[in-house]
């Protein structure tokens, strides 16, 4: 899977749509999640960083997206590989099997290099509607508005190890 995202962010109220092809992605960050900036609009690129063999589209993508579910171990160890063999990347986000029994993300990205997980159990509070595999672009956008993914407000941080 590729494909092109394009997210935009309202400061008022605090909302990311995120939107694709053939699916779109709303989230709510609520008042304590202000983004310090104007709108903003981020259009980039996103590779499943599982099926892609293609090494140029991998060292490009602004999004590696994995395709398989992990749970938090693998799915961390599997964040490392990707963000030791393509650094330039946006972000890396890998599935989740698996967060209190509802999965979610485990996430690494920006420049202090954060890594945190995003359980569907906390997503679900604060999503709008849509196809979740685009919260990751979301995760992107934030980002681009000079946030780290530590900000994020439903993020955990991820444990060390």
């Amino acid at each position: 899977m590729r494909r092109f995202v394009v997210v935009e962010a309202s400061a008022v109220p605090a909302v990311l749509h995120a939107r694709c092809a053939d699916a779109s992605f709303s989230v709510r960050l609520g008042g304590a999640a202000d983004l310090r900036c104007e709108p903003v609009i981020d259009e980039h690129l996103v590779v499943d960083a599982d099926t892609c063999r293609d090494g140029s589209l991998l060292d490009c993508a602004d999004v590696l997206q994995g395709s398989r579910a992990h749970t938090v171990a693998d799915a961390l160890r599997r964040l490392t590989d990707l963000t030791s063999a393509h650094p330039a990347r946006g972000i890396a986000a890998v599935p989740l099997t698996g967060v209190a029994g509802a999965g979610g993300w485990a996430v690494a990205g920006g420049t202090d290099r954060a890594v945190i997980l995003v359980p569907y159990e906390t997503h679900q509070a604060y999503a709008v509607s849509g196809e979740r595999s685009l919260l990751p672009s979301c995760l992107h956008t934030w980002l681009v508005a000079g946030r780290s993914l530590r900000e994020w407000p439903q993020a955990r941080v991820a444990p060390l190890g």
